[in-house]
């Protein structure tokens, strides 16, 4: 081998090698900066004041409703977002009367948003001097001296224990046909078995569940047309119609 080619493969070797050493310096600069990165990522989420809570945002309800919901949740300002136990704070917030549901979320950098779904007045139940508003579940809520406008009056317990039979007695006042509506003056939920309807003619319609509120329709204006047809000039004191398949007329 000449010495000219012997030269140029030792040049071809030391470049190799020169390469392999930078592409080693390379990686080990990538390493570091990946450690850096992650180093700092932590650092910030974890301890810094950049990602901690400085301000609590509460969507959905008015400002009066709000600012209950913020004192309720108790969101530690100043500790890191990340720390938030949202789960509780959701938990706190929704204990609150006027509160149907909530979602909190960490809104990045430094807030923690606060969703609330405010209950909805389906119906409205006198107590006393008192009423109550009261939603599909049959919670009460928004107690107020006067009815509230725009929803219908039922006639029901306001104990704990009758949440079952106010929220039957929702079902019943809010799933009645068109038909059955126009005859009815109020409604009366005794239990979640017993939901009565008071007819502006003076008599009653014993309705049961909430079950089948269109065939118990149909049977109920089926007899009083019956009623109508024996020329009966006077409403009987109940039509009972609890079970559709087998109702009755208590003179």
């Amino acid at each position: 081998m000449s010495t000219a080619t012997r030269s140029a493969s030792a040049e071809r070797f030391a470049a190799r090698a020169r390469r392999r050493r930078l592409r080693g310096v390379l990686r080990s600069v990538l390493i570091l900066l990946v450690i850096g990165a992650v180093v700092a990522g932590v650092w910030l989420v974890r301890w810094s004041s950049v990602l901690s809570v400085q301000n609590v945002s509460v969507q959905g309800v008015p400002d009066d409703v709000a600012v209950e919901v913020e004192e309720t949740a108790e969101v530690p300002v100043g500790v890191p977002l990340i720390d938030v136990d949202t789960a509780a704070v959701a938990e706190r917030v929704r204990a609150l009367p006027d509160v149907g549901d909530v979602e909190v979320r960490r809104s990045w950098p430094q807030t923690l948003t606060i969703d609330v779904e405010p209950r909805e007045a389906l119906a409205a139940i006198r107590d006393g001097g008192t009423w109550w508003s009261v939603d599909a579940s049959g919670v009460l809520f928004g107690r107020a001296d006067s009815r509230p406008d725009g929803v219908p009056e039922l006639d029901a317990p306001t104990e704990d224990a009758a949440t079952l039979a106010r929220e039957t007695g929702v079902a019943v006042l809010t799933q009645l046909p068109r038909s059955v509506e126009e005859l009815v003056d109020s409604v009366e939920a005794r239990s979640a078995a017993d939901v009565r309807l008071h007819l502006a003619d003076g008599s009653t319609v014993r309705w049961g569940t909430a079950e089948r509120p269109e065939d118990k329709a149909r049977v109920l204006l089926a007899l009083m047309q019956q009623r109508q047809e024996d020329d009966e000039s006077e409403p009987p004191e109940m039509y009972d119609v609890a079970a559709p398949d087998h109702p009755a007329v208590v003179p």
